[in-house]
């Protein structure tokens, strides 16, 4: 097998990072599938996942940019808010799409979250390692679940890059 060069690997990125922001919506399968008839062969799934990743931060970037009208004159500080909540919305994304296939994520974004056993007594603590906006919006389900009555449910301790919730058992 023939390896590939510098200037090779940076065309198959950039061709697939120009897919990906020109098809948003488009498939694995298709995508993979594309670059295969374009280059006769196929690409790590890590490298695939991370250039997807970086063609939704563009083009989610891209969209955050774009002129909004201009709010009444009243109502100054809830852009700020609107702002947050687009990151928020972003990350909610981001976390339902890791719901429905984690190992996709994982692969993609360092370690994997270890997730609490279900058997035993006593606390279970999550560690959660993941993006900052990731954090801050499974900060805020927290809240709202504390806020809701759910008593067993707390953040012990949380980074910019990780937290680790305590859920006590009942």
């Amino acid at each position: 097998m023939a390896r590939t060069t510098q200037e090779q690997t940076q065309e198959r990125h950039a061709f697939l990072l120009d897919l990906f922001r020109q098809q948003p919506d488009i498939s694995s399968k298709e995508a993979l599938e594309s670059f295969k008839d374009k280059f006769g062969g196929t690409i790590n799934m890590k490298t695939f996942n991370q250039l997807r990743e970086q063609a939704e931060d563009e083009v989610a970037s891209a969209a955050a940019a774009a002129p909004a009208p201009a709010p009444a004159p009243e109502v100054e500080a809830e852009p700020e808010a609107e702002e947050t909540e687009a990151t928020g919305d972003d990350a909610a994304s981001r976390l339902k799409a890791a719901a429905a296939a984690p190992e996709a994520i994982n692969g993609a974004a360092g370690a994997p979250a270890k997730k609490a056993k279900a058997k035993g007594n006593g606390p279970k603590n999550i560690f959660v390692d993941a993006p900052k906006e990731h954090l801050t919006f499974l900060e805020g389900i927290i809240q709202q679940f504390q806020e809701a009555g759910a008593a067993n449910i707390r953040i012990d301790h949380a980074t910019d890059r990780w937290m680790v919730v305590v859920v006590d058992s009942k």
